[in-house]
C-alpha cells in the first residue's frame, strides 16, 4: 500500500487504499458554486472551438452532394457509378488514417495533432476546386478522407478529458448539432453561389470556400485550443485545479503522451468494442441518403435551386433530434440507449416512407428525406456511451479508432447501393438503410443490459459504503474502466 497527500490550497486528494491494479484515492467535495463557474468557462472555449470544427467537417462532407445538383457530374462526365465511387472513395482515405491516428493521438497532444489535421484537410477540400475528371477527383476526395479522419474519434477523446460523465450527452450533441446547422448553412450557401454570376463553375467556387474557411478554422483551433486542464489560458491557477480535480472524482484522467500495449490488448479483447464497432456500422450504412438526397428530391420533379430549399428543412429535423437524445438522459437517467433507440426509430421511418410513398406525392417524398437523413443524431449517442464507458488513454485510442474504421467501412459500403440505375427511389439502398436501423436497435438493447448486469456485478464485489460519496481515481493515473474496480457503466 502506498499513501501520499497532496494540497491546493484548501482542496486535496488523499490515496488511501490500493488494490490489484485500481488505485483508490478520497477527493474532498469541490464547491459546486466553483465547479459550475469553471464549466461556464469550459463551454465558452472549448465548446465553440469544437463545435466549429465539426460544423466544418459536415459542411464538406455534404459540399458533393450540393455539387452534383449544380453540374458536378455533367462537367467531370462522370457516370453513375463514378459518383457514387467519389462519395466511397472519401472513406477509403479515412480507414487509411484511423491506425495512424489511434498511435498519433496516444503519442502527441491531441488538439494540436487535430488543429493541424484541420489545416490539411482545408487545403485538400480547396483542391476539388480544381479537379477535371473522375481521376484527380477520385485522388482529391482521398486525401480529404485521410486528412479528415482523426478529427472524429479524437473528439470522443478530448470531450472526455474536459468534461465529467454526465456532461457528455449536451457538450457530445453540441459539437454534432452542427450536422443540421451545416445542412441549413451548406443549402443556402450553394443556393447564393448557383444564382451569382461567376466566372467559375458554381460547385467550384463552393469547394474553395468551404476549404478556404476550414483552413481558417484549423488555425483558429491550433491557437486557442488549449493541451489540457492545466495550461488551460482562460482559467486561473484555482480554476485549473477545479477542473482537473473533478475529472477525479468523475473517475476520469487526462490526455496522456504515451502508448500502453496492455490497453491496446484489452481494447481488442473487450466485448463492448465489437458491440460500439457494430453500432459504427449500422449507423453508417444508411448514410448515403446524406449525400443523395438532393438527387433523390431532384429526381421527383424539382429543379435544382427549389431542390436546395426545399431540402433546408432536413437540417432543422436533425438539429432537433440530436437535441432530443442529449436532453432526454438528464430528465431520465440512464435513459441514453432508450433515447437512442428513439432518434433511431427517426430515420428507420423515413426511409419506409421513402420506400412505399407513391411517385404522385412529392412532398411526402421529400418529407420522408428529412427524416432518412436524420443519421447524427443516432451517432451523437452511440459516440456519448463510448466515450462515457471507456476509460485508459491508449485503450480511448484504440476503441475510437476501431469504432471509425467500422463507421468507414459502413461509409464506403453503403453508396455502392446507391446506383444512378436506381434513381430516384433507390430501392437497395433503402432495404439496406432499414435493415440496418433495425440491427442498431438491437445494439442499443444489448448495451442497455449488459451495462445493468456489470453494475450490479460490481456493486455484488465492491463495498464503498465506507468509503463515502468522494471516491475517485488520481487524475494522473491511467486506469482502464476495467482495472478501477469503482467503475459504473452509463447506459
Amino acid at each position: 500500500m502506498s499513501e501520499a497527500i497532496t494540497k491546493h490550497h484548501d482542496e486535496k486528494v488523499e490515496v488511501i487504499s490500493q488494490k490489484g491494479d485500481s488505485e483508490l484515492v478520497v477527493a474532498y467535495e469541490i464547491d459546486p458554486a466553483e465547479e459550475k463557474v469553471v464549466l461556464r468557462k469550459l463551454d465558452r472555449v472549448i465548446l465553440p472551438l469544437m463545435a466549429l470544427v465539426y460544423f466544418f467537417q459536415y459542411l464538406d462532407k455534404q459540399s458533393i452532394n450540393y455539387a452534383a445538383v449544380f453540374g458536378l457530374s455533367e462537367d467531370l462526365k462522370l457516370s453513375g457509378s463514378e459518383f457514387s465511387w467519389a462519395v466511397s472513395i472519401f472513406y477509403f482515405g479515412q480507414f487509411v488514417s484511423e491506425y495512424p491516428a489511434a498511435y498519433l493521438m496516444s503519442r502527441f497532444p491531441i488538439t494540436l495533432f487535430v488543429g493541424i489535421t484541420v489545416v490539411l484537410w482545408g487545403i485538400s477540400e480547396m483542391c476539388l476546386g480544381a479537379v477535371t475528371n473522375f481521376t484527380t477527383m477520385a485522388v482529391a476526395r482521398f486525401f480529404l478522407g485521410l486528412t479528415e479522419g482523426a478529427v472524429a474519434p479524437s473528439f470522443m477523446i478530448i470531450t472526455s478529458g474536459w468534461y465529467k460523465r454526465s456532461e457528455h450527452p449536451v457538450r457530445i450533441a453540441t459539437w454534432v448539432s452542427m450536422f443540421g446547422i451545416s445542412q441549413i448553412v451548406g443549402g443556402t450557401m450553394m443556393y447564393g453561389i448557383g444564382n451569382a454570376n461567376l466566372s467559375l463553375d458554381s460547385w467550384r467556387v463552393l469547394f474553395l470556400i468551404c476549404g478556404g474557411l476550414t483552413v481558417g478554422c484549423g488555425v483558429l483551433f491550433i491557437l486557442f485550443m488549449p493541451r489540457n486542464t492545466n495550461n488551460a489560458w482562460f482559467l486561473n491557477e484555482r480554476e485549473r485545479i477545479i477542473a482537473t480535480e473533478r475529472l477525479a472524482v468523475d473517475r476520469a484522467t487526462r490526455d496522456r503522451a504515451s502508448f500502453d500495449t496492455k490497453q491496446m490488448k484489452e481494447a481488442f479483447t473487450d466485448p463492448r468494442t465489437l458491440l460500439y464497432a457494430m453500432m459504427a456500422l449500422f449507423i453508417t450504412l444508411p448514410t448515403p441518403i446524406v449525400k443523395f438526397s438532393s438527387l433523390v428530391i431532384k429526381g421527383f420533379g424539382f429543379t435544382s435551386f427549389r431542390t436546395m430549399l426545399v431540402g433546408l428543412p432536413s437540417g432543422g429535423v436533425s438539429f432537433v433530434l440530436v437535441w432530443v437524445g442529449a436532453l432526454g438522459p438528464l430528465f431520465f437517467p440512464n435513459s441514453r440507449c432508450l433515447v437512442g433507440i428513439f432518434v433511431a426509430s427517426m430515420p428507420l421511418m423515413g426511409t419506409l416512407l421513402l420506400l412505399f410513398l407513391p411517385a404522385s406525392n412529392s412532398w411526402g417524398i421529400v418529407v420522408s428525406t428529412w427524416f432518412a437523413g436524420s443519421t447524427a443524431p443516432p451517432l451523437s449517442v452511440a459516440v456519448g456511451l463510448m466515450a462515457s464507458n471507456v476509460k485508459g488513454n491508449t485503450k480511448k485510442s484504440v476503441v475510437s479508432a476501431i469504432f471509425f474504421v467500422f463507421y468507414t467501412i459502413g461509409c464506403i459500403a453503403g453508396p455502392q447501393l446507391w446506383q444512378k440505375q436506381d434513381a430516384p427511389r433507390y430501392t437497395k439502398g433503402c432495404i439496406t438503410s432499414v435493415v440496418s436501423w433495425i440491427c442498431l436497435i438491437v445494439c442499443f438493447l444489448v448495451h442497455y443490459f449488459t451495462a445493468q448486469w456489470s453494475n450490479r456485478r460490481r456493486d455484488a464485489r465492491t463495498d464503498v459504503s465506507a468509503l463515502g460519496d468522494g471516491v475517485g481515481v488520481s487524475v494522473d493515473s491511467d486506469y482502464t474502466e476495467k482495472q478501477d474496480h469503482l467503475f459504473r457503466y452509463t447506459y
